[in-house]
């Protein structure tokens, strides 16, 4: 009796187990699928901006494009640079679903070697937090 319990309890265990993991195979194809949430959602255009090569003393302009892929809309709460040699502006208006928006970063190069900066966003998106990479070289 006690071997004809504990056999349907490893039983039991196997099944459970079987059924966790499809589960979550099923889940990890869906997050590969478009956004099918009900709330805001951010997408950007280039995640990593490539500034090339500069010199001490340039100053380089980019402007980071995103889209509103989501159903509501979408409300950029805040953006923080890495540093003080880089400095962001960003439009306070809530960007209705379907419509773009746009970052304006400002990079100063001053000193020489590897750029690897990031900008994060911060946002009421489903997606509330994404970091952007600022790259390059100061020569």
């Amino acid at each position: 009796m006690k071997k004809l319990l504990i056999l349907s309890m490893i039983v039991c265990s196997f099944f459970a187990l079987q059924a966790q993991t499809s589960k979550t195979s099923t889940s990890k194809s869906a997050t590969t699928s478009t956004y099918t949430g009900t709330g805001a959602e951010i997408q950007f255009d280039k995640p990593t901006v490539d500034f090339g090569s500069l010199k001490v003393g340039d100053v380089k302009v980019v402007t980071i494009t995103f889209t509103n892929i989501g159903k509501k809309p979408l409300i950029l709460d805040d953006v923080i640079s890495s540093c003080d040699c880089t400095t962001v502006e960003w439009g306070k208006q809530p960007v209705m679903p379907g419509q773009k928006g746009t970052i304006k970063a400002t990079y100063t190069a001053k000193n020489k070697g590897l750029i690897s900066k990031r900008i994060t966003v911060l946002s009421n998106a489903n997606t509330d937090r994404v970091i952007l990479q600022l790259k390059g070289e100061v020569l």
